[in-house]
């Protein structure tokens, strides 16, 4: 890979890392701000499990010297999109129940986040391998250049930036002044901040080329 040897392909994969991951972080952040706090965890690890699908697809497309469209790659963007879409649907099919006081706004509003944000775990799985796009571009060509040396040392810098970014979502998602600024917008927000990012996914990868 690099010319520096293996520290130098440390500090790529954890450039890599880091530019490909700061948007599947701040929306699954905002995801765990918008819902009930006992479903923090079922969110951070749908993140999770939507990164390890991501790495596992870069790495058999690596090994089967698979060349992914960057236009076609770009239509996961519809994932985010369809759920946002969904969850802005299930927003307005909410019932205005009758006036009960501060107790009927709180369970009013955690009916609201449930649907906006929908099964948590399978939608920040979904959410991030429909983020993933610039992540299988990223990938591919680290697995496929360097030994089995290099892959080992790549995975290991992808599980620990995993954890950190697990820490900072629950962290931040929890916090008290993240979810009173959700509270604040409504449990519109993340619905609506999922079909942004699917739009720039979208926009990023050349998509709309195709159309």
């Amino acid at each position: 890979m690099a010319a520096g040897g293996l520290p130098a392909d440390l500090g790529i994969a954890a450039a890599a890392f880091v530019g490909t991951n700061i948007d599947n972080t701040m929306v699954t952040m905002a995801m765990v701000a918008g819902a009930p706090v006992e479903r923090a965890h079922r969110i951070a690890v749908g993140q999770v499990v939507g990164f390890v699908v991501l790495v596992a697809v870069a790495a058999a497309g690596a090994i089967v010297l698979f060349e992914f469209s960057t236009a076609v790659v770009g239509l996961l963007g519809l994932v985010p999109i369809a759920i946002g879409v969904k969850g802005l649907l299930g927003l307005a099919r909410e019932p205005s129940p009758p006036d009960g006081g501060a107790g009927g706004g709180r369970r009013r509003r955690s009916r609201a986040a449930d649907r906006a944000v929908g099964r948590s775990l399978t939608a920040a799985a979904l959410v991030t391998i429909g983020a993933g796009g610039d992540n299988l571009a990223a990938y591919i060509p680290l697995f496929r250049v360097g030994g089995a040396t290099n892959v080992v040392a790549i995975v290991a810098v992808f599980a620990l930036g995993e954890v950190a970014v697990t820490a900072a979502v629950l962290s931040g998602g929890r916090h008290p002044k993240a979810r009173q600024l959700m509270d604040r917008l409504g449990a519109v927000a993340v619905p609506v901040l999922l079909c942004c990012i699917g739009v720039l996914v979208m926009v990023e990868a050349g998509t709309f080329s195709l159309l």
